[in-house]
């Protein structure tokens, strides 16, 4: 018997559940509410089943037919249709929580705890801004190589090839870790060396050596500046740290009597614990600095707003204003060191330590965060006494030119 939409509509429910066959081993199960549900009657293995296949109307009776039709193909291929359709929901669920947005989110917050809380944050936040939009809710299986080259291009467009390429990178991990987790099969993000334009190179501001002594007067004389700034300007010649680092600084972090500054691995670049032998010079300035804040949590505490220790920027506008502007930041301090070590034949290893810059070797690296500390600790007082050196020379230059008009030194 073939049913017709007619006879379905006018079909009425009674007090039990009945049913009207359809064709092929398809039928309509009326209850007494009076919804109706599509049912199917085949053989599997030589043994009687049933399967429903949705409500009237919401299935169709044309769709009944064709889930109908489909059931039995499975069944001629020697597929249990009921598990088949498990299996098929289950992969349908799967694929909502494989999706990219939602692995690349547990990837990094996996890696958390090893990354650089900032960088970890603006990861986060450029994926947000810049690729889930486009390919966040995609199943990681589906998305292609085009998908991800359309990602990287526009990003480009924008003329941020820096950032573009570390998102290139960040997908790329991305899909190592899902492909690892057995939730992919492909990288996309692989192979995509043409994709972009090479970034011009970018250096951070920093005098020439020969610009140090005259760098080091006006440090000492800045009455632009705040004592904090000029105390942290100092701290940056003498520690050789980067400018976040310096103005995150806690004082648990300081070791007086080992004359040691111990930066936990939350707080570094590289996700690494890092200790900074303290010379003699920078110890009195950190001494004279606790006079001052020493019963607050940060080395530099902010006096006003909100922050909990001066900005970022207090170094760089208070070089600006001592006439720097586009010439030294506060990360030149790093590379005038660099540069001064290095041409006074310090071992290139002792110096890169220092620096906390990424060995070669990052298992030893990793494990080793007092390496040549011996060595570092000489070479760091080795160059505070030579910043002094370079300031009395100076000194003595300034008072021997300072003349008046009248051709008589000042007093």
């Amino acid at each position: 018997m073939s049913l017709t939409v007619l006879e379905i509509e006018h079909l009425k429910p009674r007090a039990k559940i009945y049913r009207v066959a359809g064709s092929e081993g398809l039928c309509l199960e009326i209850a007494p509410t009076g919804s109706k549900l599509w049912r199917l009657r085949y053989t599997f293995n030589g043994k009687p089943q049933m399967m429903s296949l949705g409500k009237f109307p919401k299935v169709s009776l044309e769709q009944a037919r064709k889930k109908r039709d489909e059931t039995k193909a499975l069944v001629e291929a020697g597929k249990h249709p009921a598990r088949e359709r498990k299996a098929e929901k289950l992969r349908r669920m799967v694929e909502g929580q494989n999706t990219f947005e939602k692995i690349a989110r547990h990837m990094l917050e996996l890696r958390a705890g090893r990354l650089n809380a900032k960088y970890h944050t603006q990861c986060l936040s450029r994926l947000e801004a810049l690729v889930f939009p486009m390919i966040g809710a995609l199943p990681i299986t589906e998305i292609t190589i085009p998908d991800v080259a359309r990602v990287v291009e526009k990003i480009g467009e924008r003329g941020t090839i820096e950032t573009a390429k570390r998102m290139k990178q960040l997908i790329s991990q991305t899909f190592r870790y899902a492909a690892q987790r057995g939730q992919c099969q492909f990288n996309p993000a692989a192979d995509m060396r043409d994709l972009l334009p090479a970034a011009e190179q970018k250096h951070h501001s920093c005098i020439h050596p020969r610009e140090l002594p005259q760098l080091l007067l006006d440090m000492r004389e800045c009455k632009n500046a705040t004592f904090l700034t000029r105390a942290a300007m100092q701290l940056l010649a003498l520690t050789f740290v980067r400018t976040g680092e310096l103005i995150g600084a806690q004082w648990t972090e300081i070791d007086f009597d080992r004359a040691e500054w111990n930066i936990p691995a939350e707080r570094m670049k590289m996700g690494r614990p890092h200790v900074v032998p303290l010379s003699r010079q920078a110890l009195n300035i950190l001494k004279e600095l606790h006079a001052q804040t020493g019963t607050k949590e940060h080395i530099f505490h902010a006096q006003r707003g909100s922050l909990k220790h001066i900005s970022n920027g207090a170094v760089l506008v208070a070089l600006r204003r001592m006439g720097y502007h586009g010439r030294m930041t506060g990360h030149g301090f790093r590379a005038l060191a660099s540069t001064i070590l290095n041409e006074q034949g310090y071992k290139p290893d002792v110096i890169e330590r220092q620096l906390a810059h990424e060995s070669d070797d990052k298992i030893r690296s990793a494990y080793n965060r007092a390496e040549y500390l011996l060595e570092r600790k000489k070479m760091m007082q080795d160059y505070a006494d030579y910043l002094d050196s370079v300031l009395v020379d100076a000194e003595k230059k300034v008072v021997k030119g300072n003349f008046s008009k009248s051709g008589e030194a000042r007093k």
